[in-house]
């Protein structure tokens, strides 16, 4: 991996990240193809309660609309 392609991963909430999507470290277009199967990582949230006031999908596609 190139130094350069490397960089800090920005989200909106704290926690750990626990688990890493490894087929898109071989193909990262795959992310593209299916962005909701294709995840990036999963995080283990600090403050749960911190996303209360954030869309579901449902919401969100009406937002748009």
């Amino acid at each position: 991996e190139s130094d350069k392609a490397a960089s800090d991963i920005v989200a909106p909430l704290d926690g750990e990240i626990v688990e890493v999507n490894e087929n898109l470290t071989e193909t990262p277009s795959l992310v593209n193809d299916d962005p909701l199967t294709n995840w990036f990582f999963k995080l283990r949230v600090d403050d749960v309660a911190a996303m209360e006031a954030y869309m579901d999908e449902d919401a969100y596609k009406e937002f748009i609309a």
